[in-house]
């Protein structure tokens, strides 16, 4: 059972009481609205009380406020929870039917409605099981059962008939007028009748991903839907409100996320009064129906809301004029208007980076919480679709930097920091980390990379949020020989030799080669002085051509067709530059045990990412894999990320050293959820949800199918201590941080392509990296 519950929850624990103030009252606000200290203060704002029920809400399906003050929050974990004094206390509310299928089945939705009656879509875990010893066993071969579950416990069953494509009901819906509905993985929803039968109701042009009740009215959002539907379920007929699907479309886009219903990027309730709700990472704005105005009442930016660590799963309105709200990480938020606490925060910070970071979002949302009298400005600076290009971007904020504009804080990725070093742009943080290194335990060896040749003497100037690893995994006779770049070429080359016709590495491009080996080489190729290292960079050139004539010779083109169905995809998402995005080199266990690949290299980012990779070697037929760190032209290589800076000329300073503190803080580190460099949260990261932890440390599941409908699992194990400590050693001996440079990759790829595709001859090669770069690497 704990394997059964393992492969399909996935749940997120965190722990904190705190308060916020976090919002205005009154209309649509937006940032410029910031009031300065000088000019008069308005009062009133929403502020906001937390609630940890995070040991009992595990995986929450729904909120509801009954007629008589009562709330409910059903969780498909613990069931039902009952508080009858305005969310002050909690207890469980007994169910017998669904106390029992809590202990024997997967609970894929349950909701209640205000007789009692519950609504759920479940498989047994008997009927699991039999699958297993049949040939219909697959993770994703589900069968749920629906069902309606009357307060006296009679149970009904519900007769549901989906097309292949909509392949099995996954959410059930209860109206307050006592109407019933089902939606599954296609595009149409079935209504069902109190005897269990149904039928279609309405067929969109799209799928459901969230349907909410006012009175008459139906609202639908879901994927490929551009603005959420208003449907008259009296008239049957659909509602035209132009007012909602503009706030809606400019406010959230048309790629709002409803996350498999775990959370939703934009959640929708109805008040007493048939008035429409909207909470999301904007904050809380109320709509009336049939008006064109959308009212903000609460400012995303000043409050959980904002946070991507609080996904909202549901939101009611309380009777004494609150709002109560319930996330995915099973935390409550009573959101309380206070007239006495002044509208906008008294003091401002001013943070920046090129493109949105969820890293810096979250600091921000947490440093937020803590300090609710400090508005944090957020500036993205090409924000999608806004045509800006990095080179403007760049431009624009040394201006502003020189001109004694700039941010007070800048997220340091993709920017060029040495050369900001250099310049004396940045605040040097050493007294800063010693102070801190008092407070909190951090991995000193992570932040003196970041010092330069001269050691400490020289400055710490920015310091990493979290980091990665490039490591390499593969059959031990091959990889225990990859003690360097040469040695890496000499086993591509024997692997092609064994393994005639198959895909070796999974990258079927020169310049993917190239990058997936930089990253444990790059760092090589620049000298003390900034100059470039032509021997190195020929050196890497070289292997990587051996490396890339050993993948491509002889491969089938199902394999190189394959490789570019996915690098399709790369390119809708990062555009034309996804070559060189680091993100994408995730070690694919999945890959290699499924025997697509014969060797991976790429990165680890996060703890659950590592179980899965050293579990390759527990699969039946790889005990013999060996993963090791990244053979190249340097050891001891980490990759940092959320790498974040002060800006040397500010005149918010303490708020500035204070805001770094916080981000190194190990509420933050834990929030971040990558290789944190504090090692409180490091090692509070790696520990198990003892709950999940099943046989021989059996700690989950993956699996995928393939174009031709084959599919691959692995089971996930939780580490052994040997597979732990290998971690904790690369944490505390990393010494060289891989700083990504485009300019430089692009340039040595771009040359180095035509060298490894026979184009060009190896010297003719450097001279045109060199020619290319020589102004740039003087600048």
């Amino acid at each position: 059972m704990k394997k059964k519950q393992a492969r399909k929850t996935v749940c997120l624990l965190l722990s904190a009481i705190m308060m916020l103030t976090g919002g205005c009252a009154g209309n649509s606000t937006k940032k410029e609205n910031f009031q300065d200290k000088s000019e008069e203060t308005q009062m009133g704002r929403y502020v906001e009380a937390e609630r940890d029920l995070s040991e009992v809400l595990k995986n929450v399906s729904g909120m509801k406020r009954f007629s008589d003050g009562s709330i409910r929050i059903v969780d498909k974990t613990s069931g039902i929870q009952v508080s009858k004094d305005n969310s002050d206390t909690w207890e469980k509310e007994s169910n017998g039917w669904l106390d029992d299928k809590l202990e024997a089945a997967y609970l894929m939705d349950v909701q209640i409605r205000e007789d009692g009656t519950i609504g759920v879509i479940y498989e047994d875990y008997e009927k699991d099981s039999a699958k297993e010893d049949s040939e219909e066993d697959s993770a994703f071969n589900l069968s749920p059962d629906c069902a309606l579950i009357a307060p006296d416990g009679r149970v009904t069953p519900i007769q549901l008939s989906v097309s292949e494509e909509e392949m099995y009901a996954n959410r059930i819906w209860l109206s307050d007028q006592g109407r019933i509905f089902i939606t599954t993985l296609g595009d149409v929803i079935y209504e069902v009748s109190e005897d269990g039968s149904s039928k279609p109701f309405l067929t969109l042009e799209g799928r459901p991903g969230q349907i909410q009740f006012g009175g008459n009215l139906m609202l639908i959002d879901g994927y490929d839907l551009k603005t959420p539907l208003l449907y008259d379920l009296e008239k049957e007929e659909y509602v035209e409100e132009e007012g909602l699907e503009e706030f809606v479309s400019s406010q959230y886009g048309e790629d709002r996320n409803f996350n498999g219903g775990s959370w939703y990027d934009l959640l929708y309730f109805f008040g007493e009064d048939g008035t429409l709700y909207l909470a999301g990472e904007k904050g809380l704005h109320r709509h009336v129906i049939g008006e064109k105005e959308t009212e903000q009442l609460i400012d995303g930016s000043l409050s959980r809301l904002g946070s991507p660590q609080y996904g909202i799963k549901g939101m009611t309105l309380l009777g004494d004029g609150a709002f109560l709200a319930v996330f995915n990480n099973g935390k409550l938020v009573k959101f309380t208007f206070d007239p006495n606490v002044s509208a906008y925060p008294s003091e401002k910070l001013k943070v920046y980076s090129l493109t949105e970071s969820y890293s810096l979002r979250t600091a921000i949302s947490i440093y937020q919480v803590m300090n609710p009298d400090v508005f944090v400005e957020y500036e993205i600076r090409m924000e999608e679709d806004d045509g800006i290009t990095r080179e403007d971007a760049l431009k624009k904020l040394n201006t502003e930097i020189l001109a004694g504009k700039g941010p007070d804080l800048l997220l340091l990725d993709g920017l060029p920091m040495d050369s900001y070093v250099e310049k004396g742009l940045l605040l040097k943080l050493d007294d800063l980390l010693e102070t801190l290194s008092k407070e909190e335990e951090l991995y000193d060896n992570l932040f003196l990379a970041f010092s330069g040749k001269e050691g400490k003497e020289k400055g710490i100037y920015a310091v990493p949020g979290n980091v990665c690893f490039p490591l390499m995994l593969g059959r031990e006779k091959y990889v225990s020989q990859m003690t360097d770049l040469t040695a890496v070429a000499d086993m591509a080359e024997q692997l092609r030799g064994d393994n005639p016709g198959e895909d070796l590495l999974g990258i079927c491009s020169a310049k993917g080669i190239m990058k997936v080996f930089s990253m444990a080489s790059e760092p090589a190729w620049v000298g003390q002085q900034g100059e470039i290292d032509r021997e190195a960079v020929s050196e890497f050139l070289t292997q990587m051509k051996r490396i890339y004539q050993a993948q491509m010779n002889g491969i089938s083109s199902k394999s190189i067709d394959r490789y570019e169905s996915s690098t399709d995809w790369y390119g809708e998402i990062y555009g034309e530059d996804w070559v060189y995005e680091t993100s994408i080199y995730g070690i694919n266990t999945l890959d290699y045990v499924g025997g697509y690949t014969r060797f991976m290299a790429g990165i680890t980012t996060y703890p659950y990412g590592y179980f899965d990779i050293t579990s390759a070697a527990k699969a039946e037929g790889f005990e013999d894999t060996l993963l090791l760190p990244l053979a190249g032209q340097r050891e001891g290589i980490f990759i940092p990320d959320s790498i974040l800076g002060i800006n040397a000329g500010t005149d918010r300073k303490e708020l500035a050293e204070d805001f770094v503190k916080v981000f190194l803080g190990e509420e933050v580190q834990c929030a971040l959820g990558g290789f944190a460099v504090n090692k409180g949260a490091f090692e509070k990261l790696l520990l198990p949800e003892e709950e999940y932890l099943g046989e021989n440390n059996l700690y989950g599941s993956m699996a995928m199918i393939d174009e031709d409908g084959i599919e691959v699992d692995l089971d996930v194990y939780y580490p052994e201590d040997e597979e732990l400590a290998d971690l904790r050693r690369w944490m505390e001996s990393a010494d060289t941080p891989l700083l990504a440079d485009l300019t430089l990759e692009k340039t040595v790829f771009d040359e180095g392509e035509a060298y490894l595709e026979g184009e060009q001859e190896l010297e003719e090669t450097l001279d045109a990296i060199w020619s290319k770069l020589a102004i740039y690497m003087s600048e």
